[in-house]
């Protein structure tokens, strides 16, 4: 498929979800957030190509990778079109020490191709625990985050809050709600403590859809966030902007408690 019709199928679905939401019919975003979670490591656009190509989607890669894991296409599947960058290699020398550097610089995108696992066969692949304990999803969570995480009493209705340099976290909540909150809060640091004027309807939405993301990947219920954004009527303008704000966050997030894991595991 020509990258033009790439673009193409991002366009009307993205046209067609910001008709949804402005009738009030949110359940097409909630679907999109969650199974986004699951393809962090893409991009808002191939994490939406996926998605439309192969709804049932849960691990994909490239047709190398599968045959290094042991796995082989089988026969007559058909590949999951994705957007792949074309970089190209340039000389630039440094202002200030005249050092020569040689950096990428995106030209444009090529098609490229991935399978799902369910496409494959072959050796088994280790998939992890997607039903873990609370206490243990928010114990991983408070290790990770960049930000001094603390717990306090608050008033009745209020479950968390940051300043962006810290974040609390109202005491009397149950582990597996602790965690959802500090997602929440964890959202906003990465997304609102900067000059853009977003307006609170926005943030308090793309803070809630990045905690979900994160949250169903790491297992956790979410099942406050599920509601809140099927009750979502707020304006679409920006919605690819807020889409690509998520998604980056999300990968942020779950980037960092990879790394915080894979730290500790070589301490």
């Amino acid at each position: 498929m020509k990258t033009d019709a790439l673009m193409e199928k991002i366009k009307g679905w993205t046209e067609q979800l910001a008709a949804q939401l402005k009738e009030g019919h949110t359940q097409g975003l909630v679907t999109f957030l969650e199974r986004a979670g699951r393809f962090h490591r893409y991009s808002y656009h191939n994490t939406l190509l996926i998605l439309m190509q192969q709804p049932n989607a849960t691990l994909v890669a490239g047709l190398k990778r599968w045959n290094e894991l042991g796995r082989r296409v089988k026969k007559g599947e058909r590949a999951i079109a994705i957007l792949a960058p074309t970089l190209k290699r340039e000389e630039r020398v440094d202002e200030i020490t005249g050092e020569v550097r040689v950096v990428q610089r995106l030209v444009s995108f090529h098609t490229a191709y991935v399978f799902d696992i369910s496409q494959t066969e072959g050796e088994p692949v280790e998939i992890k625990d997607r039903n873990p304990q609370g206490a243990e999803v928010y114990g991983r969570l408070r290790r990770a985050c960049p930000v001094p995480v603390e717990e306090q009493l608050m008033p009745e209705g209020f479950f968390g809050k940051t300043d962006g340099k810290r974040i609390f976290l109202a005491s009397v909540q149950s582990p597996t709600a602790k965690a959802e909150t500090l997602l929440h809060e964890w959202a906003h640091t990465l997304l609102h403590f900067d000059e853009a004027r977003r307006g609170a309807q926005v943030e308090e939405l793309e803070a809630e859809a990045t905690a979900f993301v994160v949250g169903r990947e790491l297992g956790l219920p979410m099942q406050g966030s599920r509601d809140y954004i099927l009750q979502w009527q707020g304006g679409v303008e920006g919605l690819e902007g807020s889409l690509e704000r998520i998604m980056r966050a999300a990968r942020e997030i779950l980037a960092c408690i990879q790394g915080h894991e894979i730290a500790l595991a070589a301490a």
